[in-house]
């Protein structure tokens, strides 16, 4: 059975009003910032791979550490990932792939589409875009390490990623079997349990009703045990197991 941590690199402060959708209030927020581990099978496998030092000093967060120094706190050095699933293109889980050496990046089609397609610079999505990193996935494809997907894959015997987009044109979603039941990585398909919990969207979203069909399908895949992990939420140290710092074991 795989084991699946939460490994924390960093956090922000906004409001509610600034992230949910049609949301008044001005209440603080706070986002945590997370890549995820699995382990347990043939290899290691990485879910998301953060961002880098020009990120963190740019967007104004705090308490940074470079995802590949968690992933060693973890226990895998970063050059021995040979695989990392990209939930989706956003610099925070796109922008750190360069950590990575030897890892193949598995990409929805959509949203490779996307971001290289006509809308990615409008002022809607370019603040949600590190530019280059994204030009780094055409040096990545013709280097044989992008592998692009369409639709739900099986990634091992029990890790599945399931493409629900919504936040993202090809945002992708990880259901992971565990021996306490199925661990489901939302990523931004819940940014917060808040959102899953009581359907409520955030702002960022390309298909409204593809955000709201996503919440459907993360409650499907999780089932009785509720081993939901959402994207970005500090709550998650709280409803699952943390070893030390920053490393949160889920299952």
């Amino acid at each position: 059975m795989y084991e699946v941590y939460a490994l924390k690199y960093a956090e922000r402060d906004t409001t509610a009003c600034q992230f949910f959708y049609r949301e008044a209030s001005h209440a603080p927020l706070t986002l945590h910032y997370y890549v995820w581990l699995i382990l347990g099978g043939p290899h290691p496998v990485l879910v998301d791979t953060g961002f880098l030092e020009d990120d963190a000093r740019a967007r104004g967060m705090r308490g940074y550490v470079s995802p590949a120094a968690v992933v060693e706190r973890a226990g895998v050095k970063p050059g021995d990932v040979p695989l990392a699933l990209v939930t989706h293109l956003h610099y925070d889980h796109w922008a750190g792939h360069s950590l990575f050496p030897a890892a193949e990046f598995w990409i929805q089609a959509e949203e490779v589409a996307f971001w290289t397609g006509p809308w990615a610079a409008a002022p809607a999505f370019r603040q949600s875009a590190n530019v280059t990193a994204l030009a780094g996935l055409v040096t990545l494809n013709y280097a044989g390490r992008v592998r692009i997907l369409h639709g739900d894959r099986e990634v091992l015997p029990g890790i599945r990623v399931h493409r629900v987009g919504g936040h993202t044109a090809g945002l992708q979603i990880v259901s992971v079997q565990t021996a306490r039941g199925t661990v489901v990585l939302a990523s931004d398909a819940s940014h917060f349990y808040r959102n899953v919990e009581t359907r409520q969207p955030v702002q960022i979203v390309t298909s409204l009703p593809e955000m709201l069909e996503a919440f459907e399908t993360i409650h499907a895949l999780a089932g009785a045990e509720r081993l939901i992990v959402a994207g970005h939420d500090p709550e998650v140290a709280a409803r699952f197991t943390p070893l030390e710092p920053g490393i949160i074991r889920i299952a």
